[in-house]
């Protein structure tokens, strides 16, 4: 369970990136906005049974990561995930086995906008240069973690004491990780051969070395803090990619 911190203003944004219907406003942790908004009760309304169901998904994604955040994994509640959310126990159990079940869910949905984030700074601003790519990649990875406070938080440090299909995932997100990477190094390859080979192993370190500093920062400084790591993360991820004269 996160403390507070006096340097960090929290955005909640995650809304909009696993649902993206619309891009909330950032607010001051101190006044905590609510989850997406709730779909007005009694009359008629111009959404089909699926945006509905779409809707209350998206806002029980969201309340499980603020919940999972503020009152750490082992203690959150069901109770607790739809009373933020604002939806029945019945409409969450129509969708989830339990809130493990909706942690995963939450978990793979901020992932998958994670890796579709940097995906898009990569598009933005084409180019070959393996080593601008690993700058861009690492920017844009660092800026999405602070866009969205509450799920970095819950998948950076409450999933690792979370169940066991959620460590499960957790091991595929790494190993996705270690795949781009290593395509980074393909690229460094051929742009200077005279480079350090790279062994997975290595990859994974760097995986994790990233990972470590984001949580150090999450826990000292807050996450609106974490864009400032861009430098020192593509210091070392150059170093690491057996770059020569890496600057």
């Amino acid at each position: 369970m996160r403390e507070s911190h006096p340097c960090c203003e929290k955005h909640h944004c995650f809304y909009a990136v696993c649902y993206r219907f619309s891009i909330m406003c950032a607010t001051a942790r101190k006044s905590k906005p609510a989850v997406p908004a709730k779909l007005p009760r009694g009359g008629r309304h111009p959404l089909t049974q699926q945006a509905v169901a779409a809707s209350q998904r998206a806002r029980m994604l969201a309340a499980v990561a603020r919940v999972v955040a503020d009152k750490g994994y082992a203690t959150s509640t069901v109770a607790d995930v739809i009373a933020l959310a604002g939806v029945s126990r019945r409409t969450f159990y129509e969708q989830f086995a339990g809130i493990d079940d909706c942690f995963v869910a939450a978990y793979e949905s901020g992932m998958r906008a994670l890796f579709a984030a940097i995906r898009d700074a990569l598009r933005q601003t084409p180019t070959d240069d393996w080593r601008e790519r690993t700058r861009i990649a690492i920017d844009a990875y660092l800026r999405a973690l602070a866009a969205m406070p509450d799920a970095t938080w819950a998948f950076s440090i409450e999933a690792l004491g979370a169940n066991r299909k959620a460590l499960e995932y957790r091991s595929r997100v790494i190993a996705q990780w270690v795949a781009q990477w290593r395509a980074l190094q393909v690229l460094r390859e051929h742009a200077e051969p005279r480079g350090a080979k790279v062994s997975d192993a290595q990859l994974l370190a760097l995986v994790g070395g990233i990972e470590e500093l984001v949580r150090d920062c999450l826990q000292r400084r807050g996450a609106a803090r974490l864009p400032q790591l861009a430098d020192e993360a593509s210091a070392f991820a150059l170093k690491v990619l057996g770059a020569v004269n890496a600057k």
